[in-house]
């Protein structure tokens, strides 16, 4: 039960650090893409980029040209026979140049889609492409605190089982114990000197189960972080590091919290049980 209990905190870490990472691979992304019209000139859109790329919520600014936004979606529709019949009896370049406007944040968001609106170029803005990045990371941050949640309930009821099962493991040593304390007892042993083998068996459980953890942990990060780096697109989302550059503070506090909790209940139950 030491051991359910801790890999349950162990699951919020990993909770909490895919987490940071999911908002950060979207907050990487978030991108408006900004059409203007056919005969939009060269001066409107360096204008209107010269004016993005000075705010200070906006993190970059890319242009493609008319030609460039025709040879993307021809390729990216070259098996559309119809389109490209279509383009080809066109004769010509239906498409205007693009901006395409990254943030530095999902906050940043609305104050760009506002400053678009700048009077100076946004009579020469057909359309504007984007999507809502903000719901995005709150839906991301509402699902992680409903599960956050469930695991805060689920290492509480592993640590009350924990806790029962250490006092009667206790009250079952102090029964099975019962003659050797009795003479330890006559012969003037103090009750510290009793008392001390179960609080080193507390302690002692408490390692061994911050230790199988770290074993279980351990090649379960290993396994699952190349398909965790798949699914965000070959990002490194580096578990393992985070629990190696932190593993002192993780585990060695998992580690103090385990045996003082694991000392409290033997206490606990010889306070109860062993009448010295």
């Amino acid at each position: 039960m030491l051991v359910l209990t801790l890999l349950s905190v162990n699951v919020l870490f990993v909770l909490n650090v895919l987490t940071d990472h999911a908002i950060s691979y979207v907050e990487q992304r978030i991108e408006i893409s900004v059409y203007f019209q056919e005969n939009t000139t060269d001066e409107t859109v360096a204008t209107a980029v010269e004016y993005l790329r000075g705010l200070a919520q906006v993190r970059d600014v890319e242009t493609v040209s008319a030609d460039e936004a025709y040879e993307e979606f021809l390729a990216e529709h070259s098996n559309d026979e119809e389109i490209v019949s279509s383009l080809e009896e066109l004769g010509e370049n239906p498409f205007g140049p693009t901006l395409v406007v990254k943030a530095h944040s999902a906050e940043d968001f609305t104050f760009i889609i506002e400053a678009l609106d700048n009077p100076t170029f946004a009579d020469s803005v057909r359309e504007k492409d984007f999507s809502n990045y903000q719901e995005i990371i709150q839906s991301i941050q509402s699902s992680t605190e409903r599960v956050r949640w469930f695991g805060y309930g689920l290492s509480a009821i592993f640590l009350l089982i924990a806790v029962l099962i250490i006092f009667n493991t206790v009250r079952i040593g102090i029964f099975i114990h019962r003659e050797e304390i009795a003479i330890m007892r006559l012969v003037g042993a103090s009750s510290w000197f009793i008392r001390a083998p179960f609080f080193f068996e507390a302690i002692l459980y408490s390692l061994f189960a911050t230790l199988l953890v770290i074993g279980v942990l351990a090649p379960v990060l290993s396994f699952v972080e190349p398909y965790l780096s798949s699914y965000f697109n070959g990002a490194n989302v580096a578990l393992l590091d985070y629990f190696t550059v932190n593993g002192l503070v993780i585990f060695g506090g998992q580690f103090i919290l385990l045996s003082l909790l694991s000392i409290v209940s033997s206490a606990i139950a010889m306070r109860r049980y062993l009448h010295i």
